[in-house]
């Protein structure tokens, strides 16, 4: 684990929370469960997870919280939330519907970790 980056992975839902944990171990991360951005930084994640849905009205704020340390926020949500997806972006993260991240996940990952590393 030591040598492996931690990911914090925000996303209460077992359905989607399982693949994306497989997801993040296959990239060559640590699943870390967080419950919130200062968990996240707190556990000094170079990377984040975010279900846009679990983080409701907090999400812009606690988006722009993490990526000012400087940690990868990868973020989704229902395709219908156009707004929600919009502001996560505006805020610094790569936020894409549910159905395209999850497909898109490993290539996210890859780059996210990557990206971490340089730093």
């Amino acid at each position: 684990m030591a040598d492996r980056p931690k990911v914090g992975v925000w996303v209460p839902n077992l359905l989607l929370r399982v693949p994306v944990d497989a997801a993040v171990g296959a990239a060559g991360g640590w699943p870390v469960a967080v419950g919130g951005a200062g968990e996240v930084v707190g556990q000094r994640c170079a990377v984040a997870v975010l279900d846009l849905e679990a983080a409701g009205a907090l999400a812009p704020a606690a988006i722009a919280e993490m990526a000012h340390v400087g940690i990868v926020v990868l973020a989704f949500g229902p395709h219908v939330e156009a707004d929600a997806l919009a502001a996560a972006r505006r805020a610094g993260a790569v936020a894409l519907p549910r159905s395209a991240f999850l497909q898109r996940l490993p290539e996210l990952l890859a780059t996210a970790l990557a990206t971490a590393g340089r730093r």
